[in-house]
């Protein structure tokens, strides 16, 4: 099953990686965090192993779609994020929840600082 609300599809054919489709991919920075929040905000999954693996799943998603994610302190607060929900889990997905969407939220208002 395809997963269309991360916004892009890949193929892989003979050893490399084409892009094929890109449904609803938010445009720019601002767009791509308020997408993320509202995938975690309405992510519901009964056991914290597969809520863990979709967070993982969305954040490289992100990371893959806006390349300006991974340095400065947008990366900063993503690999805090990872290391609180993927490496060092609590096992509480509503309270992990909060604290991403926290996290996601002072990144987005600018109180962290600037994205990259």
């Amino acid at each position: 099953m395809y997963d269309f609300s991360l916004g892009a599809m890949y193929f892989v054919k003979y050893g490399y990686k084409k892009e094929c489709l890109h449904v609803n991919e938010p445009k720019n920075e601002q767009e791509a965090l308020k997408t993320f929040i509202e995938q975690i905000r309405w992510l519901y999954e009964a056991e914290f192993g597969d809520f863990k693996r979709k967070v993982g799943l969305y954040l490289e998603r992100l990371q893959q779609t806006h390349p300006q994610f991974s340095q400065g302190r947008a990366k900063e607060v993503i690999e805090e994020i990872k290391s609180k929900v993927i490496y060092s889990p609590s096992g509480d997905i509503e309270a992990t929840r909060r604290q991403i969407i926290q996290k996601m939220h002072e990144l987005l208002n600018g109180t962290a600082g600037p994205l990259h």
